[in-house]
């Protein structure tokens, strides 16, 4: 078994089987960071320097071996972390294309993947990186290296759209007094994240084009389904069912969606990206505060199904975020009254809530990053969080405009919370986004979503609250005798 360098002025293989990996983590990559990565089987983001620490797992070889493994990498320096390199493995049982469980996409693996597979072939073990049959893979490669490429390229106006629609929703919502701009608006984002997985599994991948259609479909979409009354809770729910299934049917759906995973940052390759798992967190306490206190358990075991288990979006943050949201929004709706006590006791039960879920995961065959933290024990998830909240900060310091994105987010979500009106599903969002700012690590992205979706919430509640409740009163009024005169 070897591992063989390729320089850039050498012919690549093309024998054998034929990937594209990233080279590491985060918005920059350096030729020692990518070595450092490949020999030690682990990234690190580049905000924290990009090099990962520890003892290599393999070493390069200067003559190939059986089986061998050929890989290029970034020359030495720091450049944006914006292209793929080419990976071959040539031997036994390799031929076609490379695939990964670590990244769920045909074709993609991660440099973090390579060192254990090499370790793997030589003790006869299965490797993490496989190979599957493919008559063209050279042409499959060139189309998924320009899916990236344009999803990367496009992310940008997709977040533009999404928050134009949902501010605006907002705003007319609230400037016409409109039950139907309410609704509209409440379904804004869901509806352009939807509207960004049918161009996805469309493959309409040129810009001009998603960026003509995405507003199209998704203001059409949330037009009409504001227009039933009854159907709004359920459109929501129906919402979280079509992620889930997107998740665990189509994973590279979501994958190649500019707003969500961002596989080509070699970060998160599938499942819910903090974006998108914040509107999941929004749509889940919407649904549940509308259908009523029954439907709180359903919708959080669904929502808890599509964020964190190991076949769709195996997300542990989300896990811990969608709990401590879904004890406030009960605690709201059955009046209960928090005490220190009582909030330990939350705490407590929530920490082996959370070990029972992945436990389950893991025993039902699931295996996720989420799982093998858990098998590593306490010390382990202390480090990650550790890490997480060193890489939270370190992204705000290093960037002058995601710390304003930051502040003018928390600040904007501060001043609605404290104006009336006070509403369940508001308050158990606020308590996501603080755990979310904790357990998670991309905080600009955090923030600015929790804002906006507050923002839709506050709106939404000014617009139809007093409607509904007038509703249920008038409801509660026929049937009580003497009532209207009591009011």
């Amino acid at each position: 078994m070897a591992v063989v360098l390729v320089a850039p002025d050498e012919p690549f293989p093309t024998n054998g089987a034929l990937g594209l990996f990233v080279p590491g983590a985060g918005d920059s990559v350096s030729g020692e960071s990518a070595l450092a990565a490949l020999l030690r089987g682990k990234t690190k983001k580049s905000v924290l320097g990009g090099v990962p620490g520890g003892k290599p797992l393999i070493a390069l070889s200067n003559r190939p071996a059986r089986t061998t493994i050929y890989v290029s990498l970034p020359q030495s320096g720091k450049r944006p972390n914006t292209r793929r390199y080419p990976i071959a493995i040539v031997g036994p049982g390799y031929h076609g294309i490379l695939v990964s469980r670590s990244t769920r996409i045909r074709g993609l693996v991660s440099i973090a993947d390579i060192a254990p597979t090499a370790k793997a072939l030589e003790r006869g073990d299965r490797p993490v990186i496989r190979a599957r049959a493919d008559d063209n893979t050279a042409a499959h490669l060139a189309e998924l290296d320009r899916r990236l490429s344009r999803s990367h390229d496009v992310r940008l106006w997709e977040t533009l759209i999404l928050v134009i629609a949902v501010l605006g929703g907002a705003i007319l919502a609230v400037l016409f007094r409109s039950e139907y701009l309410g609704r509209a608006g409440l379904l804004a984002a869901p509806s352009v994240l939807a509207a960004a997985l049918v161009l996805s599994a469309a493959e309409i991948t040129r810009p001009h084009l998603v960026v003509t259609l995405l507003p199209v479909i998704a203001l059409g979409m949330a037009a009409l389904l504001a227009i039933p009354r009854a159907l709004l809770p359920w459109a929501l729910v129906g919402f979280l069912v079509g992620y889930l299934v997107v998740f665990v049917g189509w994973s590279e759906v979501a994958s190649f969606s500019a707003i969500g995973s961002s596989p080509d940052g070699g970060g998160r390759f599938y499942g819910a990206g903090n974006t998108v798992e914040t509107v999941l967190l929004t749509v889940s306490l919407e649904a549940a505060a509308l259908l009523g206190r029954r439907a709180i358990l359903p919708v959080l075991v669904l929502a808890l199904v599509t964020v964190g288990w190991s076949k769709a979006g195996a997300d542990g943050g989300g896990i811990v975020v969608l709990l401590a949201a879904f004890a406030v929004l009960s605690s709201r709706m059955y009046g209960v009254r928090w005490t220190w006590r009582r909030a330990a006791a939350a705490v407590a039960g929530g920490a082996l809530l959370v070990a029972a879920l992945v436990g389950l995961d893991a025993a039902s065959g699931g295996s996720s990053h989420v799982t093998h933290a858990f098998r590593r024990g306490p010390v382990s998830l202390a480090e990650d969080l550790a890490s997480r909240l060193h890489i939270s900060v370190a992204s705000l310091g290093a960037s002058a405009t995601q710390a304003t994105v930051f502040a003018v987010s928390i600040a904007s979500m501060i001043v609605l919370a404290i104006r009336w009106p006070r509403f369940p599903a508001g308050d158990a969002l606020l308590t996501g986004i603080a755990v979310s700012l904790v357990v998670n690590d991309s905080p600009g992205a955090i923030a600015s979503a929790g804002a906006l979706s507050y923002a839709v919430l506050f709106a939404y509640e000014r617009v139809c609250g007093p409607a509904r409740d007038h509703r249920r009163v008038g409801n509660v009024g026929a049937h009580v005798p003497g009532f209207a005169s009591r009011t």
